[in-house]
């Protein structure tokens, strides 16, 4: 045999197994999220889901993980790590969220220390004032934190973490039950059911699913990314919002997809969102200010346009644009 066609068959049979690798990553990252989705509650406002062991495999996202911007947190938070142990960076692996209007619901895996997580827990929920609360749900412990918003953490077994933020106390007690017991009726049964099922869960390292008539209409608040505020005039007619990020050795790809209620509202976002691009291009940043400078140049990547009823956006962040943005 030729050592050419030696070659051939060696890169031939090499793409073949990187392909099956892919392909069973996929499945395994898709049958993670089944699993944490299952926990979350039907007919949520957004669904999302964030493999955090995945997005880590880019350098880039590595790098800012391991020293992200420096940012203000409570001294609870400081002691938690400094106690625990736990490091978001390192520990939290996939993450599931649900908004129900003003209230979250999650659940994460987690890699901890379960003996000193419930030894601060428990530390906690002995101080008088200004401690954390402990209650009983569905027979776990769920510690409570904070007054306006509060925060409950259960914590059911294994590396699994369920969660809720908001108002409603009710929310921890039904994703246990749902934890505990097989049901129909769920975050993951809905999802499923959707026609982009399969287009969202399969090698994607961070999505989102959004009901957008019912994320406008809550507390008036405008979806925003970055310099970017989309609020209800220009998303008018908007019925659902697909957002998948891949994440590559050395670059992340940016997929969205607006739903519209027909094509004659697709045309007139799209549109809108294309006159947008143009005056954001033209805008002359400051030197002086590299958050502008930044932006300006990723910019010039978006590309957008309208398909039958629904409008695309496509944007990719190569190697270079990564190392900016550090």
């Amino acid at each position: 045999m030729s050592r050419r066609r030696v070659w051939i068959i060696g890169l031939a049979g090499t793409a073949l197994v990187g392909a099956g690798l892919a392909l069973v990553l996929w499945q395994r990252s898709a049958q993670c999220a089944h699993a944490l989705l299952r926990i979350l509650p039907p007919q949520a406002d957004l669904y999302g889901w964030a493999d955090l062991a995945s997005l880590q495999g880019n350098p880039a996202v590595r790098r800012f993980l391991a020293d992200p911007p420096e940012v203000s947190v409570e001294e609870d938070y400081k002691r938690f790590v400094e106690v625990s142990g736990f490091r978001y960076q390192d520990d939290l692996r996939q993450l599931a969220l649900a908004k129900m209007g003003s209230n979250w619901v999650g659940a994460a895996r987690v890699t901890l220390d379960r003996s000193r997580i419930r030894e601060y827990l428990a530390s906690e929920a002995t101080k008088k004032t200004g401690g954390t609360e402990r209650t009983e749900e569905e027979g776990q412990a769920v510690y409570v934190f904070g007054q306006a918003r509060p925060f409950r953490l259960a914590l059911p077994g294994g590396d699994l973490a369920v969660f809720t933020i908001g108002e409603d106390s009710s929310l921890i007690g039904q994703a246990l039950r749902r934890h505990s017991a097989q049901s129909a009726d769920s975050g993951a049964a809905e999802l499923m059911r959707e026609e982009q099922w399969q287009r969202i869960s399969q090698g994607n390292a961070v999505w989102l699913v959004g009901r957008m008539d019912r994320l406008l209409q809550h507390d008036g608040a405008e979806p925003q990314a970055g310099p970017f505020r989309f609020g209800g005039p220009l998303l008018r007619g908007s019925k659902a919002l697909y957002v998948m990020v891949k994440s590559r050795l050395t670059s992340l790809e940016f997929e969205v997809e607006n739903r519209c209620e027909d094509a004659a509202a697709a045309a007139r976002i799209a549109r809108t969102l294309q006159s947008l691009l143009v005056l954001l291009r033209a805008a002359p940043a400051e030197e002086s200010n590299s958050a502008e400078v930044k932006w300006s140049a990723l910019l010039q990547d978006i590309a957008v346009q309208q398909v039958d009823d629904s409008v695309h956006l496509q944007w990719q962040w190569d190697a270079e644009t990564l190392r900016n943005l550090q």
